[in-house]
């Protein structure tokens, strides 16, 4: 890397490789959910909907905060 100084997280590593570097960062764990906020069951969606996520039982934090404007607007 072109910036010697970077400083990266606690688990990241570097390997050097023939005519480049690889940089390896951990993914970072999701926090804790805000008070309030409720994951969505699948089971609340339309019955057309419910086979595209048959192997879950609640939709994820992005997709719980979107079903209303998804389901139920134009936007």
């Amino acid at each position: 890397m072109a910036n010697k100084s970077c400083r990266l997280p606690d688990g990241s590593y570097r390997l050097q490789k023939k005519g480049y570097e690889e940089v390896h960062v951990p993914a970072l764990k999701p926090s804790a959910l805000d008070p309030g906020e409720v994951l969505y069951p699948i089971a609340n969606l339309p019955k057309y909907a419910q086979p595209a996520f048959e192997s879950y039982k609640v939709l994820n934090r992005i997709q719980s905060r979107m079903v209303k404007a998804a389901l139920e607007s134009d936007e």
